[in-house]
């Protein structure tokens, strides 16, 4: 009976090995996630508030004055090389999109100057509104400036 737990143990070591690591990253799902991946809203309000991160918005200057999160510096991501210098290295850094796919490339070029606490807002500001936080922005100004003078 030994000799035959032994030779399955042997034939299915592959099996084995996938499902001690599926239970365990099933476990602590902290460990499947990457050092510095995307954040969800949530998570990014947590960042800001804890851990004074820095938020960047890497879209168009266009594209920022229609609304972005509240303290976020826009830096076009066609600027990111000659400006990430006015960044603090020592504090994480969220990068925000329209929709959170365009910030990859970006969050690479962090890495290589070495900045370790780098993140992406998932899903970008599309996710941002969709949870029903709050944007600021020159349009949403505008808009609350008319109401109050009718």
């Amino acid at each position: 009976m030994l000799l035959s737990n032994m030779d399955f143990i042997t034939e299915n070591i592959l099996l084995i090995i996938t499902f001690v690591g599926s239970a365990i990253l099933l476990a602590f799902p902290s460990l499947s996630k990457s050092k510095n991946s995307g954040l969800s809203p949530a998570e990014v309000v947590i960042q800001v508030n804890d851990k004074d991160a820095q938020l960047v918005d890497v879209r168009t200057p266009n594209e920022y004055s229609k609304g972005s999160l509240a303290g976020a510096i826009n830096i076009p991501a066609a600027d990111l090389v000659s400006r990430m210098e006015t960044l603090d290295k020592n504090r994480p850094v969220i990068l925000v999109t329209q929709n959170g796919r365009r910030a990859q490339q970006e969050l690479k070029q962090f890495k290589s100057k070495g900045f370790s606490d780098v993140y992406v807002l998932e899903g970008g500001l599309v996710a941002w509104q969709a949870a029903k936080l709050p944007l600021t922005g020159l349009e949403i100004n505008r808009r609350s400036n008319k109401k109050k003078k009718a």
